[in-house]
């Protein structure tokens, strides 16, 4: 028998699934900190409804609806809170700078400053 899970928390994987085949899912966070993370393996029949599926690629025969489903790649300089959940530290030079800007003082460089952003993934 189906159930409707209502309102529920599972981001970073923190916590195992309760879902099985069939079942209505609505207004989860089941974001994942890596791009591609499969959820809910071998559960047939799901229905994602308004739900944060940010980096989650659910069963091929799932319904999503109304929902946050894209994948990116984040980047530790912005997210130094995930860390401890698994993110992995960027270099101070990593993949997720879009500008970088040279403070030069009497013809000395004296810092550089690197702005960072999140890197959509397909």
């Amino acid at each position: 028998m189906s159930k409707v899970y209502s309102r529920g928390n599972s981001k970073l994987g923190t916590a195992p699934l309760p879902f099985s085949s069939g079942d209505v899912i609505e207004e989860w966070n089941l974001m994942q900190l890596n791009p591609h993370t499969v959820i809910c393996s071998g559960v047939l029949g799901l229905t994602f409804y308004r739900c944060n599926l940010v980096n989650c690629d659910v069963p091929e025969d799932a319904i999503v609806q109304n929902c946050l489903h894209l994948h990116k790649s984040f980047c530790s300089h912005l997210h130094p809170d995930k860390v401890d959940f698994g993110l992995s530290e960027c270099d101070e030079l990593c993949s997720h700078v879009t500008d970088i800007d040279e403070v030069i003082i009497d013809n000395e460089l004296v810092d550089t400053i690197y702005t960072y952003s999140d890197m959509r993934v397909e």
